[in-house]
């Protein structure tokens, strides 16, 4: 018994030898290097489905149109264009707007008329919005949240079900947040469904959202920061058109949106294409000559300028346009 209760001479065994020895929790003898492959399942969708419930849609319209409006209204400077003719739409729409800080959502659902707003989701990163359970449960009551993949994932079968029942989807196709504050390349999801689902595409071009709380903030900067939402003219998907092209147009229309924002209705339409865009097409919104606007043309212009220039507060805007 001596024997057992420390090290030991040659020959003998101690209670250390034992401990790591000992197979703890019941692991199996085979080493993991020698264990046949195992296809690991699938994660399950998180289910959203109850926050369209009657009780939860009640809820969320209360929530956003007696907190969250008011909230978003005295910490910033609200301006918003496009959205009274928003209530003409036949049906279903997919509002596509540019993403550089957490604002945007808010700040877009904010924004639509009532009557399109509680009929409203907004697509999340699974993998963010939806790795944690209180995270998931509040940002889908609030907000309406629907979870998708952006890593290669097994795509949800939510967002197209959402169209035909009838509900508007909020993508920010650049898939995360703006590192300085310029439009991203644009991914084909929102274009996918569009063309499938034979809905609308609505751009809409928020400008001073990075300025008021860029990534590293919980909360939005004081004195309330001036931010604009512009809603633009509906994009139909014409006959022939592929996800490329539709992608293509729609980042070029939320570009259009910014510069016009920045400057005016005029000046956006003369602005001369840029043709280092998202998807290969004309896109507007350089940083040459047009300081403060995020646009998608500014590749070859220094992280520290372009960050810069996308943190100055956002101006009062210039003539409204005909859409508006």
């Amino acid at each position: 018994m001596a024997r057992l209760s420390g090290s030991t001479g040659p020959g003998g065994v101690g209670l250390r030898d034992v401990a790591q020895g000992w197979r703890w929790g019941g692991r199996t003898l085979v080493p993991g290097s020698a264990e046949p492959h195992r296809v690991p399942s699938p994660p399950r969708e998180f289910t959203t489905s109850w926050a369209r419930t009657p009780a939860a849609r009640a809820t969320r319209s209360a929530a956003q149109a007696y907190a969250l409006a008011p909230l978003m209204r005295s910490q910033l400077s609200m301006s918003v264009y496009g959205a009274e003719a928003l209530t003409e739409l036949p049906g279903p729409a997919v509002f596509v707007a540019n993403h550089s800080s957490h604002l945007d959502a808010p700040l877009l659902l904010c924004a639509l008329p009532p009557s399109l707003r509680e009929r409203t989701a907004v697509t999340a990163a699974a993998d963010y919005f939806f790795g944690s359970m209180w995270r998931a449960v509040s940002t889908a009551l609030v907000f309406g949240t629907v979870p998708i993949e952006r890593r290669g994932g097994a795509p949800s079968t939510t967002p197209v079900d959402l169209l035909a029942d009838g509900w508007n989807l909020v993508i920010f196709p650049e898939g995360t947040r703006s590192a300085d504050g310029m439009v991203g390349r644009f991914r084909f999801g929102a274009a996918q469904l569009a063309l499938t689902q034979g809905v609308p595409i609505i751009p809409v071009g928020i400008r001073g959202s990075y300025a008021a709380m860029p990534r590293g903030r919980s909360w939005p900067k004081p004195g309330r920061p001036p931010v604009t939402i512009r809603f633009g003219r509906p994009l139909q998907p014409r006959p022939g058109d592929d996800l490329r092209e539709l992608t293509g147009r729609t980042s070029d229309a939320v570009s259009r949106l910014l510069d016009e924002d920045a400057t005016t209705w005029w000046d956006s339409v003369r602005r001369p294409a840029d043709t280092s865009g998202a998807a290969g097409t004309p896109l507007s919104g350089t940083l040459e000559g047009l300081p403060g606007t995020p646009g998608t043309g500014a590749a070859g212009i220094a992280r520290w300028r372009r960050v810069w220039a996308a943190t100055e507060p956002a101006e009062p805007s210039g003539p409204r346009s005909p859409w508006d």
